[in-house]
């Protein structure tokens, strides 16, 4: 049995720890895929990639890597994380910006500002951004995103420093009113002294830095120089050509349990510049997300003939539509949308290669959903075979947030590693 348990050992070297992100999946588990399912120069595919830990993994050693994912902020993230950043470009941009920003803070604690300065500092408007953060923070934050967005610097620089901004609000120690933020339920949090966000910026860019240095040599140790690519798109429908990627790998979220654009949203709301949407239409996409607990639904649930024919899916559905139709309603959703995900994977998968999906069982309104049953089921329709399934332990320490037992059941704490071979037609 191949041993998975990576419980002792770190998962933030290299740009792995560059910014916090929900339910990543270790890098180690990665590493294992590649060096067991591929050779040095060979492509790697994660249709789901979200914060890149794929697409670090690939460089690192030696394979390309193509990662897609519908949400802006987390293409932002694995981007920056994937691509080398010399330290002599970050220095000098850093300067300025601080530079800036600091003359800018300074001139605030004196009155009357200027009407140009009054503009820089104002934030942005969204509901209830009072309540979340300080009006010396909001300022400070306005003034620093400002300033990242107008210094002149190479994109990717910029997009390293956008990285760092985003990292101080959605973290443990947010400089926001909150904690549990990089979770989809934040709580509020009233800080005991009000964080100084050019201090926080500074320390998180140190540290930033430190990790790039850590993958670039990374990269240089590496078999063979490679590339990542981070592109906008759908697991279901992804711009890929046929039969040209040696191995997919990918985690896929859970049902119902993350909602991103509301995780993502007190950082969004400053970063229009970099992201290219507003937050209202970031909040808007919500619904298309795979996963997403947005759906309409009615008093009673409507069995899919194209999911419910599938045994372990008809079995789940059905218990769950005598206990919440709602749920029976998205989680057939969810089973209907990772079916369109097995099609795009074995299409985008050469003949007789694999394809690694990371999942874990849970518990919805107390109701064990046997995910890797299901999508054992669903993947085989498309010509993908079980080769193997290893089984890991999630190890509890590494949970972040408490997990109400009362009201959702017992906590599954197996993930289960799933190999699939793509099979000849």
């Amino acid at each position: 049995m191949t041993d998975l348990d990576f419980t002792a050992q770190n998962t933030l070297y290299a740009t792995h720890g560059l910014h916090a992100y929900a339910a990543k999946c270790p890098p180690q588990l990665v590493a294992y895929a590649l060096n067991e399912y591929t050779e040095p120069g060979e492509t790697v595919l994660d249709p789901m990639a979200g914060s890149g830990t794929t697409l670090v993994e690939a460089r690192l050693r030696g394979r390309h890597a193509i990662g897609y994912d519908l949400d802006p902020l987390a293409r932002l993230i694995a981007q920056v994380k994937s691509r080398r950043v010399h330290d002599s470009q970050i220095v000098g941009a850093y300067e300025e910006v601080v530079r800036r920003a600091e003359a800018d803070v300074q001139e605030l604690r004196h009155s009357p500002v200027s009407a140009s300065l009054r503009a820089r500092a104002t934030p942005p408007d969204f509901a209830n951004a009072d309540y979340w953060f300080e009006p010396s923070v909001a300022a400070a934050l306005a003034v620093l995103s400002h300033h990242i967005g107008q210094a002149r610097m190479p994109a990717h620089v910029r997009n390293f420093f956008w990285v760092a901004f985003s990292s101080l609000i959605l973290a443990r120690t947010s400089v926001a009113n909150a904690r549990d933020i990089i979770h989809s339920r934040h709580h509020y949090y009233k800080h005991e002294q009000t964080p100084d966000v050019l201090a926080r910026f500074s320390q998180r860019v140190g540290r930033m830095r430190r990790q790039m240095a850590d993958f670039r040599e990374g990269c240089r140790r590496a078999p063979l120089e490679t590339t990542s690519t981070v592109r906008p798109g759908d697991a279901r429908s992804l711009r890929v050509r046929s039969e040209t990627v040696d191995l997919v790998f990918t985690s896929p979220p859970y049902a119902t349990a993350l909602d991103y654009p509301r995780a993502h949203f007190l950082a969004v709301a400053w970063m229009r510049q970099a992201l290219g949407v507003s937050l209202s239409e970031y909040r808007a996409t919500a619904p298309a997300y795979i996963g997403s607990e947005h759906c309409r639904s009615g008093r009673v649930f409507k069995p899919n003939p194209r999911v419910t024919r599938f045994e372990s899916a008809a079995r789940v559905l059905d218990e769950m539509g005598r206990r919440s139709p709602r749920q029976a309603t998205l989680l057939q959703r969810y089973f209907a949308d990772m079916s369109r995900v097995f099609r795009q994977t074995s299409r985008s998968l050469k003949e007789g290669r694999r394809a690694v999906v990371v999942v874990c069982p849970s518990h919805i309104r107390k109701v064990p959903v046997p995910t890797h049953e299901v999508f054992a089921e669903l993947a085989r329709e498309h010509r993908l075979e079980l080769e193997s399934e290893l089984r890991r332990t999630i190890s509890v320490r590494r949970r972040i947030l408490p997990y109400m037992r009362e009201q959702f059941g017992q906590r599954m704490e197996t993930e289960y590693v799933l190999v699939f071979r793509k099979q000849p037609c």
